[in-house]
C-alpha cells in the first residue's frame, strides 16, 4: 500500500517531459544532461526562450557537450543568430566528428546559404557515418538535388 502511494505521488511529477526533466534539474542542477533534456522538452512545447536558458545552462556546466551545442545552435539559427549557430555546430563537430545531427544542421545551413560544395561534403560525411539514419537518407536525396541543379 505504501509503495502504491509513492507511485501515485511520483506519477504526478512525471506527467510529461517538462515536469520530468524539470524535476531532474531541481534534484541535480549540476548535471548538463538534465538541462539539455529539459531544453528539448521546452523547445518541443514551443517555449523557446526557456529552452535557450536550459541549453545555455547545460553548456555552462559542460562547454564541450555536443548535444547541447547542437540544440542551442538550432535555437540561435531560428532566431536569426546564424553566425553563432554555425560556430556552435563547428564546435560540436570538433568535439564529436560523428555527431550526425550537428553535421546535418551544418549541411542544411550551407545549402540554404548557397554553399553547395560545403553542403555536399557534409552530406557525404553523414552518409558515410550513418547511411540508414533519417539524416543519411535525406542527405542522399539532397545530393541528388544538388547534382541536378548544379548550383542554387
Amino acid at each position: 500500500m505504501i509503495l502504491c502511494c509513492f507511485s501515485l505521488v511520483r506519477s504526478s511529477i512525471y506527467e510529461d517531459e517538462i515536469t520530468l526533466f524539470g524535476d531532474v534539474v531541481v534534484k541535480s542542477p549540476d548535471k548538463a544532461r538534465g538541462h539539455n533534456n529539459l531544453g528539448n522538452a521546452l523547445k518541443i512545447a514551443k517555449r523557446v526562450p526557456e529552452a535557450q536558458i536550459q541549453f545555455e545552462a547545460a553548456l555552462a556546466l559542460a562547454p564541450d557537450y555536443p548535444d547541447a551545442l547542437n540544440n542551442l545552435s538550432t535555437v540561435y539559427n531560428n532566431s536569426g543568430r546564424k553566425r553563432e549557430a554555425v560556430e556552435l555546430l563547428v564546435h560540436a563537430l570538433s568535439v564529436d566528428p560523428g555527431h550526425v545531427q550537428a553535421r546535418y544542421n551544418l549541411a542544411m545551413y550551407y545549402y540554404e546559404n548557397g554553399m553547395q560544395k560545403d553542403a555536399d561534403r557534409e552530406y557525404r560525411i553523414i552518409i558515410d557515418i550513418s547511411p540508414l539514419s533519417k539524416e543519411g537518407i535525406f542527405s542522399q536525396s539532397m545530393l541528388r538535388l544538388i547534382g541536378r541543379s548544379g548550383t542554387r
